[in-house]
């Protein structure tokens, strides 16, 4: 059997493969990304010795450092065992991004919750949380290669390298998205591309029916629309997938570029701890 004819047989050999399910990451050149979207710089009283029956204001600063806007940005106090009163506890508009280009920093916000510490006669801790949800986006990109049988055999001739998926990008945001295709993509065929949500923010998105919740995630190919996953279920709060079919044209050598946005809800948290003092006497 010639070279030709053998490579010929591992090139069917891995369409096989791949038909029955097994994916590579391809990721070879994945650009590091930011993994925060709206950023807790503060979080806690606006007093330093809090006094048995004092009113104090819990603060909560907020910044965003991601690549989007982040809108809906929205607060909620958790765990005070003494309640909270007179909230405003939403930023009045969306939150820019940060832009090094024009020296511009991420917009901030500060929402508030007004409180009175319990009467103590020593000094007591109170723990307190804050949840902060808002909407945001992941910009994606990469660029998925194809090859024709003929294009193949020339490469693994030569032993140069055989590229599947090159230049992932993801923008800053706490949800970072892999784009997955099959061991061997050929051209002038409908392949499987399998998109990898990923979790990096150290929050969660939203928890809706007993699942955490991926809204959408609306793919483009060459700059046209090619379909929407919606409703995307992450396991454990960490990792889910979707998997659109993408036609490739015939040709020697197809690169292909790939865009996904990908619109959810997160919620990232903070806590700190209150010690209230007694009143001298």
């Amino acid at each position: 059997m010639g070279i030709y004819n053998k490579i010929s047989v591992v090139f069917l050999m891995g369409l096989v493969i791949a038909m029955s399910g097994c994916t590579d990451t391809g990721g070879e050149s994945t650009m590091a990304a930011g993994t925060q979207g709206v950023y807790i710089e503060y979080f806690g009283p606006d007093v330093e010795y809090p006094v048995s029956g004092q009113d104090i204001t819990l603060e909560t600063r907020l910044r965003n450092v991601g690549g989007s806007e982040a809108s809906n940005v929205e607060s909620t106090i958790y765990l005070l065992s003494w309640g909270t009163r007179n909230t405003q506890n939403a930023c009045t508009q969306g939150l820019r991004p940060p832009n090094a280009e024009i020296g511009r920093d991420g917009e901030e916000c500060k929402v508030t919750d007004d409180a009175t510490a319990p009467e103590v006669t020593e000094t007591q801790t109170y723990d307190v949380g804050v949840h902060i949800n808002y909407d945001y986006t992941t910009n994606t990109v990469a660029t998925v290669y194809a090859f024709s049988e003929n294009e193949y055999v020339k490469k693994m001739e030569a032993n140069q390298n055989i590229p599947k998926i090159k230049n992932i990008k993801n923008s800053n945001a706490p949800i970072h998205v892999e784009v997955r295709v099959q061991n061997v993509l050929k051209t002038g065929g409908t392949v499987p591309v399998t998109l990898i949500f990923k979790n990096v923010g150290g929050g969660n998105v939203r928890y809706a029916d007993q699942h955490y919740i991926i809204d959408t995630a609306d793919v483009h190919i060459n700059g046209n629309y090619l379909d929407t996953c919606s409703d995307i279920r992450m396991k454990g709060g960490r990792e889910g997938s979707c998997t659109v079919q993408v036609d490739i044209p015939a040709g020697e050598e197809v690169k292909l570029p790939i865009e996904i946005t990908t619109s959810y809800t997160y919620v990232t948290s903070a806590e700190t701890k209150i010690v209230v003092h007694p009143k001298l006497t």
